[in-house]
Order: C-alpha cells, then sequence, then structure tokens
C-alpha cells in the first residue's frame, strides 16, 4: 500500500498529533504548516509529492504570527496557488476542514470564490463532528485513487521507489511518467518524444553512475558500455579485467536502447522519404527494455554507494 501524503494548512496543527495518529492508521500521512509562508513554497515546489490538500479555514501568513493575529486571507494565498496549478492541469484534490463557523455554517466568500465541487462535492468538513473527519479520509483516498500518476506509481512500486529514495532526481520522473502515461505514438513529433525521453533517463543512469565513480566522466558511450561490463577484449581472452556492474544481457540491452533511439531520432527526416518508421511493437519494446535498465541501474547504485 502507497501512503497518501497531504498537506495540511491548520495554525494548530500541532496540537491535532491524535488526529495525524487516526490518519496514519488510514495510510494517511498529514503533514502540517501553521502558515502560508511556508507553506505555499512547499506545496508549489513540491506538489508532485502530495496526493491531497487540506486548507483550516483560517491560519496564520507567516510563522511569526500568533494568537489572534489570523483572518482568511492566508486561505486565499493557497487557493489561489491551487487554482494556478489547476489551470496548468496540475490538479490536486483539496478540502476544507475548519471548526469556525464562518467556514462551516456560514457564507464564506473566499470558499464560494474558490471552492472546488470536483471533490466532496464542495463539503466544509467540520472538525467539530467526528464523523466529518472520517468522511473526509475516505474522500481524500477517494480522489487520489483517480489520479493517473498514483495509479501508475502504485501498479510500478519498484521502478518508482528510485525517485521516493532520492536516487534520481523528480526530473528523470516525470520523463518517466509521459512515457508510462503514453507508450505509443500517433505521429512521428510523438515518436521522437518518447524515444528522446528514453534516451534522456539512460543517459541520466550514466550521469548518476558518474557521480559515484562507477564511471569515468567524459567516456563515449561505447566506452561506458565496455568498462560496465568489465573492460572484457581480445587481448584478455573476453575475461573481465575490473569490476563486472552488468551481464551480457545488460550490456547488448544498453546497446539497443542507445544505438536504435540515437537512430530514429535523428534520421526521421530519411524516414520520411523511405517510408520506413519504427513501429509501436519496438517503442514499446524499448520502454520495458528501460524499465529493466532501471531495475538494474537501482541495484547496482545502491551497491557502490
Amino acid at each position: 500500500m502507497r501512503i497518501y501524503k497531504v498537506i495540511w494548512f491548520d495554525d494548530e496543527h500541532e496540537k491535532f498529533q491524535p488526529i495525524k495518529d487516526q490518519a496514519i492508521l488510514q495510510d494517511i500521512q498529514l503533514i502540517g504548516y501553521s502558515n502560508s509562508k511556508e507553506g505555499v513554497p512547499e506545496l508549489r515546489d513540491h506538489y508532485k509529492d502530495y496526493d491531497a490538500v487540506i486548507l483550516d479555514g483560517l491560519f496564520f501568513k507567516t510563522a511569526d504570527h500568533q494568537g489572534t493575529d489570523i483572518d482568511d486571507s492566508a486561505f486565499g494565498e493557497v487557493a489561489k496557488l491551487l487554482s494556478e496549478l489547476k489551470a496548468q492541469n496540475k490538479i490536486l484534490p483539496w478540502f476544507i476542514y475548519s471548526g469556525q463557523p464562518s467556514f462551516v455554517k456560514d457564507r464564506n466568500s473566499f470558499v464560494e470564490l474558490f471552492k472546488d465541487d470536483s471533490f466532496a462535492k464542495g463539503k466544509v468538513f467540520d472538525k467539530n463532528k467526528d464523523e466529518d473527519f472520517k468522511e473526509l479520509l475516505a474522500e481524500i483516498k477517494k480522489a487520489a485513487d483517480t489520479n493517473p500518476e498514483r495509479i501508475i506509481k502504485i501498479k510500478n512500486p519498484e521502478i518508482f521507489s528510485i525517485f521516493e529514495e532520492g536516487i534520481l532526481p523528480v526530473e528523470v520522473e516525470e520523463q518517466l511518467l509521459s512515457i508510462f502515461k503514453k507508450p505509443s505514438y500517433d505521429n512521428r513529433a510523438e515518436l521522437k518524444a518518447i524515444l528522446t525521453n528514453i534516451r534522456s533517463i539512460q543517459e541520466s543512469i550514466f550521469i548518476k553512475l558518474e557521480g559515484i565513480s562507477v564511471l569515468q566522466v567524459g567516456l563515449s558511450f561505447n566506452h561506458k558500455n565496455i568498462h560496465l561490463s568489465g573492460n572484457k577484449s581480445h587481448a584478455s581472452k573476453w575475461i573481465a579485467t575490473s569490476p563486472e556492474y552488468q551481464t551480457t544481457e545488460i550490456e547488448n540491452l544498453q546497446k539497443w536502447i542507445y544505438t536504435t533511439c540515437g537512430t530514429y531520432i535523428h534520421h526521421l527526416d530519411q524516414a520520411h522519404y523511405t517510408g520506413h518508421v519504427i513501429s509501436n511493437y519496438a517503442v514499446q519494446s524499448l520502454f520495458s527494455g528501460l524499465l529493466e535498465l532501471l531495475l538494474w541501474f537501482k541495484k547496482t547504485y545502491k551497491e557502490n554507494i
């Protein structure tokens, strides 16, 4: 089971450890921020890390604010960011969980302006009702489980643990997700994009291996591949003369991905005249090969850091 990560804006979140404990029993981790100044940049820069957002009606704008130094403007800042992300097709489920009568019972201008009826039909959940919290947790799961990226990650836990553990950066995860979402092409521009992402991810693997001195910086692809296979040669009677990081099967896989992607990335103009373009069967095969490379890379990296 993949834990649901939820960013929670509430000036008193630190007082609500029992609520956090109750949520974690339902596989939901509530990560609290008491103010918008700290929470908004976190959400903007790392929205992909979260499955949903919870907003209290009233919380602080900065960490220096305290006591009654509070109004609904911080709510407005977060809601505005969520609207901006949605306009960029970066959609996060978000819910209002408040004990303030002005948010729960009365009409509030910010709620009416920003509330998203797509999630829990725009209901404002009442902190004073235990049943509302249970319903809120259920709605978080319901909304998050429709997220195609979450579905992909749940189905491929070994692959995406590479990014959860910080072995490869989020930019590479985004490239990989784009292929998962559309692993076949309808035109040559899409073909080039898929193959470019596959080759770029392969190159990211090499760069990471350079960072732990498994590979030297500046080697050509052929020399990288030979080195990873133990620098075998005719002179050594094809016996490894240095550590072997990959099997013959992985060596051939590396070569096939590098050569095939490179050929069609750089020579699609020729395909226009010859009429021959790589098929989706081969594209899907290349993608499967890339996933195998990622599993090999994860093991190799962790054994040599």
